[in-house]
């Protein structure tokens, strides 16, 4: 449907409710209607959501236009300083402009790649843990919720790289109010409705539920904080470079600004992390020769043995295998700026205001960048393949720009090293007729999780 706006052309897009414009079918299938949308129209598309007027950008060069070469005209939707809400604080989640940059600068060391060999010992423990707590399923044949179960996962393993132990095994109370967030932010009922229904008070008793949650998590982690100050070190891990952090000036954090960007690596890292899990599990267990041949390289490099900060990085396929996972199914399904001032995209004038949004999903899968993109081919991520991508935001499973995510380096890491001790012992199997039915709200994940049954580790030939 074309329109203009003051004049100006707008790009094609999808029919229009003559009141509600898009929204209706943002809030049934928000991606679904993004994907329909770019197949009808093409590489950019206009829609009226409940947000505002927007353009779908589905071309890695029109991305790159507005995530990296024009980022200082495109600011993230809401208050121009960012939020202050009570659960996420002023942290890298949350905050913009000067203090973002100020707490981004403290905290990305604790995430440098030289560091990530570190986390290495704690990231095999604790899915050892993990392993191990699986046996019994191995001999019953009782399925498993794999979303549930890598939700638990990443919560521990997070705990042990930031405080060198699992807090979540530890606490009851930070165990109670991080499952609470994880319902009441990821679950299979989240949508624009029930967000309107909170944020109008029509559930009696989730507000006194929710700040009483965020009540447990503060007590746990502002006493982990206060213990780590009366310590003789502050440490090494992730809390202790946090405390130790200094800015331009010298100042180092307050407890409260410590407190915020835990919030944020805990609350918002996790939910990420477990859904790309879980859709790894998903596709290996559709894609069993990529399965076979992560065990063979498991196999020829560690020999037996499990993996260490030096062997890690020589499992190449293991992760090339994560990252093709991160393609096909990325968390983070959408990305969404603000235009400050006009511009130019594609040939199409961008008014001021302008909502834009970047979908990592249709980029991943756009022909310009990707031979047959809905295959599942680790291979895409090794050698001349790799080395032949030319479009840099063709893939951007953690956003790009001065916003990158900053566990673009760690995640990966995480993720290959459950790979490689977890396969050592099992094979997944899909529930047969177990409904796996995707769903786009804060991440992109199966809207009633995923069943599975473990087996043991298929013998190599």
């Amino acid at each position: 449907m074309q329109g203009t706006h003051a004049e100006t052309p707008l790009p094609p897009g999808s029919r229009l409710h003559w009141l509600l414009g898009n929204g209706p079918r943002q809030v049934k299938d928000a991606l679904g209607q993004l994907v329909r949308g770019h197949k009808r129209h093409g590489d950019i598309v206009y829609f009226r959501f409940f947000e505002g007027p927007t353009f779908l950008l589905c071309h890695p060069e029109h991305a790159q236009r507005v995530m990296v070469d024009n980022a200082r005209n495109y600011r993230f939707p809401g208050p121009e300083n960012g939020f202050d809400g009570p659960l996420m604080g002023r942290g890298l989640f949350a905050s913009r402009g000067d203090y973002w940059l100020r707490q981004r600068r403290m905290v990305q060391p604790a995430f440098h790649r030289p560091r990530l060999g570190g986390m290495v010992s704690g990231l095999v423990e604790g899915t050892l843990a993990m392993v191990e707590r699986w046996e019994p399923h191995l001999h019953s044949g009782q399925p498993l919720e794999l979303l549930e179960e890598m939700r638990h996962l990443s919560i521990s393993l997070l705990g042990r790289t930031i405080f060198s132990r699992d807090v979540y095994a530890e606490s009851a109370q930070l165990r109670e109010a991080l499952d609470f967030f994880t319902r009441d932010s990821h679950g299979p009922r989240d949508s624009v409705v029930k967000v309107v229904r909170q944020l109008l008070r029509l559930n009696p008793g989730h507000h006194e539920r929710f700040m009483g949650a965020i009540t447990k998590m503060n007590t746990v982690l502002y006493a982990l904080i206060a213990e780590r100050r009366a310590a003789p070190s502050l440490g090494d891990d992730v809390l202790g470079m946090l405390m130790s952090a200094r800015d331009a000036q010298g100042e180092a954090m307050t407890d409260r600004q410590v407190r915020d960007e835990l919030v944020s690596l805990f609350v918002g890292g996790q939910e990420a992390t477990a859904v790309a899990l879980t859709w790894t599990w998903y596709a290996l267990a559709r894609n069993p020769e990529v399965e076979q041949r992560i065990r063979k390289e498991l196999a020829d490099v560690l020999g037996g043995e499990l993996p260490t900060s030096a062997t890690l990085p020589e499992l190449h396929y293991t992760r090339a295998t994560v990252e093709e996972t991160l393609r096909l199914y990325p968390p983070s399904w959408q990305f969404a700026r603000r235009a400050r001032e006009a511009d130019e995209v594609g040939g199409f004038k961008v008014p001021p205001g302008m909502l834009m949004l970047i979908s990592p999903y249709i980029l991943h899968r756009h022909p310009s960048a990707w031979e047959e993109p809905e295959r599942f081919l680790p291979e895409r991520f090794m050698g001349e393949q790799r080395e032949r991508r030319s479009q840099r935001l063709a893939y951007m499973p953690f956003g790009a720009g001065q916003r990158l995510c900053i566990g673009n380096h760690f995640t990966p890491v995480l993720m290959t090293a459950v790979l490689a001790v977890t396969l050592r012992r099992f094979q997944h199997r899909l529930v047969p007729d177990f409904p796996v039915v995707t769903m786009s709200g804060s991440t992109f994940r199966p809207r009633n999780g995923l069943m599975a049954t473990l087996h043991p580790a298929s013998p190599l030939p």
